[in-house]
Order: structure tokens, then sequence, then C-alpha cells
């Protein structure tokens, strides 16, 4: 099974990022655009993961420490050219710290991480087309409280996310 670490989000701020993804949609000739049930924050990409494996991640969710803490989402931007859009997160030090937390004990356990700089983000759309370009918004955010692993699959043709395990926040 294909697995990843995830901040999921309230429904008061989903419902904020689904608008930004709705307006950046109608200004856009065409893309593959994120569903509202997938809008979440990657900490940590894990992949191809056996039940024995997915038991070891589990137990490395389990050791991470973190108290609930802001995020804060102020920006929208673009990779690969401009082709794929999302919304950016401010890059505070319990965010940071959490997801290096979390790469660095899953690479300790033999995970493969993929050693790039961590760019906290939220995907809104690939292989868009648009000639707009990234504009202000309201900076908006929550407090977080628990991390999810995470299930990738596609059922039915349709990429769907699950969570599998939650790690809530040490208070």
């Amino acid at each position: 099974m294909r697995l990843f670490i995830a901040i999921n989000f309230t429904d008061r701020t989903k419902n904020g990022l689904i608008a930004l993804r709705d307006e950046l949609r109608s200004h856009s000739k065409r893309g593959n655009f994120s569903y509202d049930d997938n809008l979440h924050l990657t900490l940590a990409f894990i992949g191809e993961c056996s039940p024995k494996e997915l038991g070891k991640v589990k137990t490395i969710l389990d050791t991470v420490t973190f108290k609930p803490f802001e995020v804060s989402i102020e920006r929208l931007g673009t990779f690969s050219r401009g082709t794929l859009w999302w919304a950016g997160l401010r890059e505070d030090k319990p965010l940071m710290d959490l997801q290096h937390e979390i790469e660095y004990k899953l690479a300790l356990c033999g995970f493969e991480m993929d050693g790039r700089k961590y760019h906290p983000h939220i995907t809104f759309g690939r292989e868009v087309v648009t000639d707009a370009a990234p504009w202000k918004i309201e900076s908006s955010g929550e407090t977080v409280t628990s991390i999810e692993l995470m299930k990738s699959e596609r059922i039915n043709g349709r990429l769907t996310y699950t969570a599998i395990y939650e790690r809530r926040a040490n208070r």
C-alpha cells in the first residue's frame, strides 16, 4: 500500500482552500485539480509499504512528540514551470521541527526519504494551463492537534486518500 504522513484540516480551513482552488480552476483552461477530500499538507511521503512496514511506521509515529501548534496558509505559488499550483504555509519552527523529526525517524528505520528541502504546501492542481499568475491571498490557518498516516489508492479510477492511523499532539 502507498503511504504518507499528513496534516488534515478542519472543515473551516478546508472550505477556504476549496474556494481558492475553485478560483484557480475558474481562471484555467485545464488541469488536474485536487479533490476536496484530498486537500492536505504532506509531512513525509513514504511510498509503497508492506504490512510489516506499516507496523513500523505506526511505531515510529507513536514516538513523535509535538504540542498543538498554529499553521498559517499565506500564499499561492507554482512548481514545475508553473503547471503545479499550491497554497504555501509559513515555515514556522514547530511545523518544520515536526516534519524534520518524522523524516529523520523514518530514515533511521530504513525508509528512503527524498532528501529535498521541505516546502510546506497544499497541492491545488497539476498540469494546470492558465494565464493567471499567483495572486495575494488573505492569510488563514488553524491549530494542529494531530497528524495522520494516510493510504493513497485508486478507487473506481479516483485517487482517494484515507486516514488509517492518527497521532495526537502531546498536551
